[in-house]
């Protein structure tokens, strides 16, 4: 994801380390598919442990989905929870992880104890700024990190792209191949041992073990893509993925005997941006899961909350399809001060508009100022109650305990955490962050089955030698919903 959740759109975040195993392949090269922040992991892993890599992409540029990940990168135990006093455990996020989807605590395992090392790299080898945290759904710390300027995908996804293409201008220990489409896995005797690609009009072999990094495909509306397949009744939807994401890995994984896995579990996105001039646009640019983790919250048509804003993603949507459209996230003053980049460049893009105040906001949607007050002052009591009495509430809380929260307490998805509250008296004259939003296609969970070392398994399970996965064409990591981050 995912929302840099880059997904982003999020994509998975991919556990950097699990992929060392390929550069101790012995082998003349390493080749990666796929030039997004899991391919350049691996082809920067590969390089880190002396071996040789060529890095494949179709598109003209490297980056993907990856570069459009908005909310930042999940680490338990990192140098920067640390500095800010922030308690997290590997534990921890490895029940949240299980409890928001995933059904393989083996892959769990290596997913979440590997985060928090994994963040520290990005900041040690590549001098990166991951100085600030926000909490997504589904998490019981703050451990998305981010820095203070830009997307953290792409200011993450481009540092390792310009390492990879630093080291092949300078040597011949790696190359980066664009506009080049990987189109068959050359195999012997079982094992994967190199691949063919088409690049103007031609054909070209590259040998070696192959790292898949090619993505989902939740950009494919093709009458035979993998989506119409196993989830036709997403088809009308529109994505926040690019026109690359068309599955290529997964198939040519299943056309050597890989194994598949959970392709029926695609996931909506609550928060697609709609652009005012262009509200049917297929493609969509993704409001950061992290806008509702600083405290923006979600409201139907009649301007009131009807669902835990910090919910898993699959839940807050289905509360959408129960709701009335159009949906809107608004930010007080304090919750988009703290993420002001962000909503500055949406509403540069035209995808927010900022309000000087609430009685603004309500003109525009036709409400009371009053409804909005109420809505206000019944989150801010909520909040309230919680901090006095926190196991109390009368409903149900996610990801566990009881929640005050009356609105997404009926859900039986109760909202526990509360971040920039205001209460109703201040609505009136608050300045606003608003966005409509809408349920976008975002991310695959499903993929090509992987073991707990990265590798790709076959029919019976047994590991394909020679062949790896990462980030989102690596299927059954995330189980039936991937959380933020």
């Amino acid at each position: 994801s995912s929302d840099l959740v880059i997904p982003a759109p999020g994509i998975s975040w991919l556990n950097l380390r699990c992929l060392h195993q390929a550069s101790n392949v012995m082998a003349a090269q390493a080749i990666v598919v796929g030039g997004g922040l899991a391919g350049v992991s691996a082809a920067n892993s590969v390089l880190e442990f002396g071996g040789k890599v060529v890095l494949i992409d179709k598109s003209a540029f490297c980056g993907g989905n990856s570069t459009k990940a908005t909310s930042g990168i999940n680490g338990a135990e990192t140098k920067t929870q640390k500095t800010k006093k922030v308690e997290d455990s590997v534990d921890l996020f490895t029940s949240d992880t299980l409890k928001g989807g995933a059904k393989k605590p083996e892959l769990v395992k290596v997913l979440c104890g590997n985060s928090g090392p994994d963040v520290d790299w990005l900041v040690d080898k590549f001098d990166l700024d991951m100085s600030l945290l926000a909490r997504l759904g589904g998490h019981s710390a703050p451990r998305t990190h981010r820095g203070k300027e830009r997307f953290p995908g792409m200011t993450i996804t481009y540092a390792l792209i310009q390492m990879v293409e630093k080291i092949s201008e300078r040597s011949d220990l790696a190359r980066i191949i664009n506009k080049a489409k990987v189109t068959k896995l050359l195999t012997n005797a079982g094992a994967v041992t190199g691949c063919v690609y088409e690049k103007k009009g031609k054909e070209f072999t590259e040998n070696g073990p192959v790292i898949l990094a090619t993505g989902g495909f939740g950009a494919d509306f093709t009458e035979n893509s993998l989506l119409a397949k196993y989830r036709p009744d997403l088809m009308h939807l529109p994505t926040t993925n690019g026109d690359h994401t068309t599955g290529d890995g997964i198939k040519m994984g299943e056309a050597i005997g890989a194994r598949s896995i959970d392709l029926e579990w695609v996931q909506v996105h609550p928060t697609g941006l709609v652009e005012p001039d262009d509200p049917e646009a297929k493609i969509k640019f993704l409001a950061a899961e992290a806008l509702r983790g600083v405290g923006g919250l979600v409201i139907n048509a009649e301007g009131k909350r009807f669902c835990n804003e910090l919910g898993r993603r699959d839940y807050v949507t289905g509360e959408m399809w129960k709701s009335k459209p159009p949906y809107r996230l608004i930010l007080n003053k304090a919750a988009s001060d703290e993420i002001i980049w962000h909503c500055k460049h949406y509403t540069g893009r035209g995808v927010m508009k900022h309000f000087a105040s609430g009685e603004d906001l309500c003109k525009e949607m036709g409400i009371a100022v009053s409804t909005l007050e109420a809505t206000h002052q019944q989150h801010f009591e909520a909040s309230q109650k919680q901090a006095k009495d926190p196991e109390g509430g009368p409903f149900a809380a996610y990801p566990s305990g009881k929640t005050w929260d009356e609105p997404s307490g009926k859900t039986g998805v109760g909202k526990k955490f509360y971040h920039n509250v205001i209460d109703g008296s201040k609505v009136k004259t608050e300045p606003f962050y608003v966005a409509i939003i809408t349920p976008v296609i975002h991310y695959c969970m499903g993929g090509l089955e992987i073991d707990a070392n990265s590798n790709v398994v076959d029919q019976s399970g047994k590991a394909i030698p020679g062949l790896y996965a990462a980030g989102e064409v690596a299927g059954g990591v995330h189980g039936n919903n991937r959380l933020g981050g």
